[in-house]
């Protein structure tokens, strides 16, 4: 049937689009487009059907060397790591393989429990024209399940090892080839129930049944079983990294309290250095005041304040993060307004602040032209919100060249905490992130670990 065929093809072109789209968001930048990835794919597939058909390859060899193809086309399409295209390509082969084989087993089991229901017994197989309707609909099951997948599992496609990847991936494909064995197992009568004389203890139509009900618990068990190591794993390598991260930050939060206190014993010699001045002055001992003011620039005891906020957190690593623009060739603006009353924690807040302005200096020194280097920093209460604004030169052009990379998950999490919002864009080459966090008590934990690294 024609009109099945095509509802059949339908459905795979839209397969096709969404393993795309799946790849898209997870891996970094795509080398060619839709249209040539699906042909490149069809064709990749067509091919191995065409060896299954006419050379007569054993079949767990066919499989594997279509598993080898296909990652060899995410190696070539896709910019990223080895181990991370290979544990995104055996991902999708597994989807693929389970829901597609659920898919199918599913529906054959329905349609021939219908069909055999309402002609009183009489079918015993499935017409080979609604083959491809059942086709089409494990398909459309497969489309669903990646639309899924794509949104809800960001966290494992990040912050990972190679190592990690790669255990994922023997361990997946590991499942996915035992899969496999049982779908041709079922399909070639080995799953067929026998008595003691070998013959079949069921009718055709029961020993289908069987085998499509046997496949549909093997391939749940499977994805619970795949799925639940994953995300396992995934658990405890994000909770050793936290853990990690939480030290450092504790590290780096001690490193800049130790710089506030000695810039405050840089202000209480400096109060006695002028008194020292003032006494010389009085006693118009000019030389020995002169001489007295050569010394303490040579030991670097001349300095100003550079408090903004008040708080000694915030303008410690202010004055650290300025330093650092300053280094680079980087024009600094400033404007914080700290409120007495501010509901974020001053650890978080400090988290926040680093992280921003950190990302912030770093597109800054991948510009060329110092002209265009500048950060724009821009805190203040509204009305009962806290809004932090940051602004940057950038070599990005507009918005759809962002890449949500470690340093802005660890933003959205951190302002998670505290159900705010958070807001990107970029015009004419500059970078500007917005914050929004509501002045709203919450009963959150302050010292549960978080992510900040970028």
């Amino acid at each position: 049937m024609r009109w099945g065929i095509m509802i059949f093809l339908f459905c795979y072109i839209g397969y096709l689009v969404s393993l795309y789209r799946f790849c898209e968001r997870h891996l970094d930048h795509v080398k060619i487009d839709k249209k040539t990835f699906i042909i490149l794919l069809s064709v990749l597939e067509a091919g191995m059907g065409i060896l299954n058909e006419n050379i007569g390859i054993p079949y767990i060899l066919l499989v594997m060397v279509s598993h080898i193809l296909f990652m060899g086309l995410f190696y070539i399409v896709f910019l990223d790591s080895l181990a991370k295209k290979i544990f995104a390509a055996m991902l999708l082969i597994a989807v693929r393989t389970f829901i597609f084989n659920f898919g199918c087993s599913f529906f054959s089991c329905i349609l021939l429990a219908f069909t055999n229901w309402i002609t009183g017994g009489q079918v015993t197989y499935i017409e080979p024209g609604l083959e491809n309707i059942i086709g089409a609909m494990a398909y459309c099951m497969v489309i669903l399940v990646l639309y899924i997948l794509r949104k809800k599992i960001s966290s494992v496609f990040e912050h990972k090892i190679n190592n990690w990847y790669f255990l994922m991936s023997v361990f997946i494909a590991g499942i996915v080839e035992v899969v496999d064995l049982v779908n041709w197992g079922a399909s070639n009568g080995i799953m067929v129930v026998s008595n003691a004389n070998g013959e079949a203890y069921w009718d055709v139509y029961y020993n289908q049944i069987f085998s499509h009900i046997s496949i549909c618990l093997l391939t749940v068990l499977a994805v619970c079983i795949a799925g639940g190591f994953v995300f396992f794993m995934n658990k405890i390598y994000m909770e050793q990294r936290q853990k990690e991260q939480y030290d450092s930050q504790m590290e780096f939060y001690k490193m800049l309290n130790e710089q506030y206190l000695q810039r405050e014993g840089l202000r209480h010699d400096m109060k006695n250095h002028v008194l020292a001045l003032y006494g010389l002055w009085e006693k118009k001992e000019f030389d020995k005041a002169g001489s007295y003011l050569k010394k303490m620039m040579e030991n670097g005891n001349i300095g100003g304040s550079d408090d903004v906020t008040g708080n000694h957190a915030v303008d410690a690593l202010l004055y650290n993060k300025k330093k650092k623009a300053e280094e680079n060739s980087i024009r600094w603006v400033a404007d914080m307004q700290i409120p007495a009353n501010c509901t974020v924690n001053e650890f978080d807040l400090c988290v926040l602040l680093g992280n921003l302005l950190d990302n912030a200096i770093r597109a800054c020194t991948e510009i060329t032209d110092v002209e265009y280097r500048f950060v724009d920093i821009q805190f203040q209460q509204i009305k009962k919100c806290l809004l932090l604004v940051v602004k940057n030169g950038t070599i990005v052009k507009d918005s759809k060249e962002i890449k949500q990379g470690t340093g802005l998950f660890h933003i959205y999490e951190t302002v998670r905490k505290y159900d705010g919002t958070v807001s990107v864009k970029v015009e004419n080459h500059v970078f500007e992130i917005s914050v929004l966090i509501p002045m709203i008590s919450t009963d959150i934990s302050r010292n549960r670990p978080f992510n900040t690294e970028i």
